[in-house]
């Protein structure tokens, strides 16, 4: 099965967030050019790379949707929806107002922010949680797209971006998530369980519940991140995730984080003693496992790369398999 789940991210087209690259200017790569030479997905997670599968029916551009909880004048189709330039803001009056960069990009190269990080900061599964991070840790971590040292099969939309956003608007979009409250930055709710509803893989590489009241073993090495709805579709921030983990990997993961039995050092020494981050060290708490699970097995096998990693190089190679799946389901389950 597990073959079978990589043949299809090989065979998917670049996500969702890429789709709206335009041609290059310059010396700017593109994400479709990017996407060949990055390296396939770190074994025995591959389901943590989700891609949209290449058999994917979309709704009809023209369909007109509101999102659920919005204004019903609102009313946009899934063209407006999807357009890398002018993505929904279903909810302008609940945050501050988005700089240019966030909301529109910056044509061609660089699509807004908001397409795939939401206006709220938190995400799908194929990009990251970024509220509440620190500016000069986004800032950083898009130097470190630019210069070849983060790279996966989620990577190239951001990697054409890094190469194009000027210092100007990378710092504007670094305020505005960094500024997001911590009472916004609640996303994910985690569910030990021994077996999980029944899901799918659908657009944007999300997982959706399938429809019925069938149920999967949830294995002890896999976890699945499902849309709560599939609102998601719509780009609705509204409509979080939840990752159903399993049975025991909460404790497990939990003395992963306290040092592994005296293994390493505690994820608190550098990201602080509720995991909330420090410094130089991001938020954990309450970020998706998926997210997480591929941060540390593309530091582990060399992917992620760079000074910045810092004391995370000798960590990542004393964690098993397991342990990353553990301790990304114990952080996931902590509240931001």
């Amino acid at each position: 099965m597990k073959k079978m789940m990589l043949a299809a991210l090989l065979l998917a087209p670049v996500m969702v967030c890429a789709a709206n690259a335009q041609a290059p200017s310059g010396d700017t790569p593109v994400a479709k050019d990017i996407m060949p030479k990055m390296p396939k997905p770190v074994a025995g997670f591959e389901w943590a790379y989700p891609m949209q599968p290449p058999d994917f029916k979309p709704l009809p551009p023209d369909s007109v949707h509101t999102a659920e909880g919005a204004d019903p004048s609102m009313k946009l189709t899934m063209r407006q929806i999807n357009d890398g330039f002018g993505p929904p803001d279903w909810f302008p009056k609940e945050h501050a107002p988005l700089p240019p960069i966030v909301a529109h990009g910056s044509k061609p190269h660089v699509i807004a922010c908001i397409l795939c990080h939401l206006p709220g900061g938190n995400g799908h599964p194929e990009s990251a949680s970024i509220s509440g991070l620190t500016v000069d840790y986004i800032i950083k971590q898009m130097h470190a797209f630019r210069d070849g040292e983060r790279q996966n099969i989620r990577s190239p939309a951001m990697i054409e971006m890094a190469h194009a956003i000027s210092e100007k608007d990378l710092r504007e979009a670094a305020r505005y998530f960094a500024a997001i409250p911590r009472a916004k930055q609640q996303w994910m709710r985690v569910v030990e369980t021994s077996r999980a509803p029944a899901n799918h893989v659908g657009g944007g590489g999300a997982r959706f519940f399938d429809k019925g009241a069938e149920t999967v073993p949830v294995a002890p090495d896999m976890i699945y991140e499902v849309a709560e709805s599939e609102q998601v579709e719509l780009r609705n921030d509204h409509a979080g995730f939840v990752d159903y983990v399993p049975m025991g990997s909460l404790a497990k993961g939990r003395i992963v984080a306290m040092g592994n039995r005296g293994a390493m050092r505690t994820c608190a020494s550098c990201h602080g003693a509720d995991l909330r981050g420090r410094d130089d060290a991001p938020r954990l708490a309450g970020r998706g496992a998926y997210y997480l699970i591929r941060q540390l097995a593309d530091m582990r096998a060399g992917y992620r790369k760079g000074a910045a990693l810092g004391k995370m190089k000798d960590v990542v190679n004393k964690l098993s398999d397991a342990d990353i799946l553990n301790v990304a389901a114990y952080m996931a389950s902590q509240k931001p």
